[in-house]
């Protein structure tokens, strides 16, 4: 490989790279954004919301980060586990036992606590059981008598909408490289609906839903991304324009563009193209994904118990930020580690079982 440049094909085989810091503070971020509408209410701005008339914000910013990187390695998962059954077991796995544990404790734990009901009303209620469904990406927002009086509402966990949109990403990826093997002609051709779709869209819908689609196109770009990976070099020079050329865009309200535009460039460059500083990052916990599960809850908390500290976006921000950390790691030491041990007990049994056959006559 020349000097000054890296292949994006080289790069995606090696852990060596900056991804897990760069997920952790957009999970951060993700607390700070919704701190305004958290303390102040639904229709606060954020610093780029403000800027942004709306259209995006610090945590639309975050979960663009989570869509594109999720499509770049969700594409090559695709290829390392070509098989249906493992491929969504895999990903079920990855999402799905810490979503079940935190929606588990909010409904029969912290919501008893936290709810204004008697503990005989809440549970007779229908709308404690129904909240159960989001488990199963099914989305339940509110429990009975939880949040009522809070500044946003009785919204008990809003960021899981991110996970059913996600998961649908998942199986038209899937889909995808079944019906393209993600070569580059195929790969094109299947893109034609993608880019049409995308054109209607922006001239006819004014944005209506802009996160959903804005993520769904950044886990495409990921996905091309990851097939055109021998042909993207990822340089110094082009990292800071393509950094440069994000903040212009922004700055001059062309903020869609500059999220599909400039900003997949930018991550490939910050995640891959820097020194891997933080390659080590999630070495004892990758906590992430547990500190967005948490984040919103906790925010939600903390305005209830302390309402007039809690009046400064900033303070609900970086509490919920410690105590999230904390969710994350107790997400990862009490669910992902036992989850990864039975998977490795299977795949052990599932090794020797395969010796026996060979061994066979």
């Amino acid at each position: 490989m020349d000097k000054g440049f890296k292949v994006l094909s080289a790069s995606v085989k090696s852990r060596d790279n900056n991804l897990d810091f760069i997920r952790f503070i957009a999970a951060l971020a993700v607390i700070f954004s919704h701190s305004f509408s958290i303390c102040l209410g639904p229709n606060s701005h954020t610093p780029l919301s403000g800027l942004t008339d709306d259209r995006l914000s610090e945590g639309g910013l975050a979960v663009g980060v989570f869509f594109f990187i999720g499509g770049l390695l969700i594409a090559k998962s695709c290829e390392s586990h070509p098989h249906a059954g493992r491929f969504f077991q895999l990903r079920l796995l990855r999402i799905m036992p810490q979503l079940v544990f935190v929606v588990l404790v909010l409904a029969l734990i912290a919501g008893p606590i936290l709810t204004t009901l008697s503990l005989s009303d809440y549970f007779a209620n229908e709308q404690t059981y129904r909240y159960l469904l989001n488990g199963v990406f099914v989305l339940q927002h509110d429990l009975p008598g939880v949040f009522e009086a809070n500044p946003y509402g009785p919204v008990v966990n809003a960021p899981l909408w991110t996970l059913p949109v996600e998961f649908a990403c998942y199986i038209l990826c899937f889909l995808c490289f079944r019906w393209t093997r993600f070569t580059r002609r195929s790969f094109a051709i299947a893109s034609l609906p993608v880019a049409g779709l995308a054109i209607v869209y922006f001239a006819f819908f004014d944005y209506y839903q802009l996160s959903v689609v804005r993520a769904i196109l950044l886990f495409y770009l990921g996905v091309a991304c990851y097939v055109y990976r021998d042909d993207i070099r990822i340089t110094p020079l082009l990292g800071w324009l393509s950094l440069a050329l994000f903040a212009i865009l922004v700055a001059v309200g062309l903020d869609v563009l500059a999220m599909l535009l400039a900003f997949p460039y930018a991550l490939l460059w910050l995640g891959y193209g820097l020194k891997p500083r933080m390659a080590n990052f999630a070495r004892r916990g990758e906590y992430s994904y547990g500190i967005y599960l948490w984040g919103w809850p906790i925010q939600q908390v903390l305005v209830m118990l302390l309402p007039a500290s809690m009046a400064v976006p900033w303070i609900n921000a970086l509490l919920a930020s410690i105590l999230a950390i904390g969710g994350g790691l107790l997400n990862y030491r009490l669910i992902d580690l036992n989850v990864s041990r039975v998977l490795s007990r299977l795949k052990g049994r599932r090794d020797r079982e395969l010796a026996k056959e060979v061994a066979e006559p």
